[in-house]
């Protein structure tokens, strides 16, 4: 298991086809710049899920990297699967029910709705163990990229929720941080 943080590739410098194993990108925004080039890259050559925790994922982005790359858009957006979480709970029961596939699933700010203040910190790290079971549980099937961020500076429990990050990082295969 290698946890050492290293800096951030660039997407097209991710193995293609991606590694079955779980890689964690840590980074401001979750970065999103670099996980929707992902997703478009990895559309191009088959199935992709997309679990989305921080209303990161946005079509356009993608939609002009696949053009870069063929003229059949519509193809290659038509291979992505978008579910989108708008809590922790939400994000807990798409990871629960997310079957095991061989095919790519980017889960982008997997945290962001467990850094929500009006969850408590005990109920969000009770939550997110569950959630790391099923992380590894996908990863073993197939190749999973999961983006996180450190917790909002705002944050009065800030301290608290940078364990849930931690968490996070420990279940990791790989770890590339910003």
């Amino acid at each position: 298991m290698e946890n050492l943080p290293a800096l951030i590739p660039p997407a097209h410098i991710f193995p293609m086809p991606l590694p079955r194993r779980l890689l964690l990108v840590i980074a401001p925004h979750a970065a999103r710049p670099l996980m929707l080039e992902l997703a478009a890259r990895t559309a191009l050559g088959g199935a992709l899920r997309v679990l989305d925790g921080g209303n990161q994922f946005n079509v356009y982005p993608v939609a002009h990297e696949v053009r870069r790359y063929t003229a059949d858009l519509y193809a290659a957006l038509e291979r992505i699967q978008v579910a989108r979480a708008f809590t922790c709970y939400q994000m807990a029961t798409l990871l629960e029910q997310a079957r095991p596939q061989a095919q790519p699933t980017l889960v982008l700010d997997l945290l962001s709705t467990f850094y929500d203040e009006d969850v408590r910190i005990e109920e969000a790290s009770q939550l997110l163990k569950g959630c790391l079971v099923e992380l590894r549980r996908l990863a073993q099937a197939g190749p999973l990229v999961v983006s996180a961020r450190q917790p909002p500076e705002a944050s009065a429990d800030r301290a608290a929720r940078a364990v849930l990050l931690n968490q996070l990082r420990a279940t990791a295969a790989q770890v590339w941080e910003a």
